[in-house]
């Protein structure tokens, strides 16, 4: 990363960019997820601020319904999304991108595993480590019931233009 400006980071990068960042003394403006920035932040300790949004289908996510779905599967391992609540990462043995919890799923030697993210990642994990056993924990929210069989909506808008208003028509 050259200069000031602002960027798009994403779950599986996001770690190397703050540090970088950090490292460099620069301060850091975290939006639009606070849970992936404060994430990210007790990683590195890095200096920033956290916007207070969520992805709301991350955001369902809640700690109790894991730890009684943990209860039921003792011997699962967690896959976790770090855009979930601090609660639901603090259960994890995984926590990454879409792409790190698939190499995990694909590398431990477990089934069941619990998978806190989105649903569509699912179809994605049982393709890659066929005879294993995918559940998701049940999501314990207003929105919830509405949301939860949804891919992340977020996913399909990050990027820079969807941050900023278009610039002014050329004269």
């Amino acid at each position: 990363m050259k200069g000031r400006g602002e960027g798009v980071v994403r779950a599986s990068i996001g770690l190397e960019i703050v540090a970088e960042l950090q490292e460099r003394g620069e301060k850091i403006i975290w939006a639009p997820d606070r849970h992936l920035g404060s994430y990210i932040q007790k990683k590195t300790g890095a200096d920033m601020l956290l916007w207070q949004g969520s992805c709301l289908v991350h955001d369902e996510f809640k700690g109790i319904e894991l730890d009684l779905l943990r209860a039921e599967y003792p011997d699962a391992k967690v896959l976790v999304h770090p855009e979930s609540p601090e609660n639901v990462v603090a259960q994890a043995d995984v926590v990454g991108s879409p792409t790190q919890l698939i190499d995990a799923a694909v590398k431990l030697d477990a089934t069941p595993f619990l998978v806190a993210t989105d649903l569509g990642i699912l179809h994605k994990l049982q393709h890659a480590a066929p005879g294993k056993t995918f559940l998701a924990p049940p999501p314990a929210g207003n929105t919830a019931p509405c949301h939860r069989c949804a891919p992340s909506p977020a996913v399909a808008t990050n990027g820079l233009s969807h941050l900023a208003p278009p610039p002014p028509p050329s004269p």
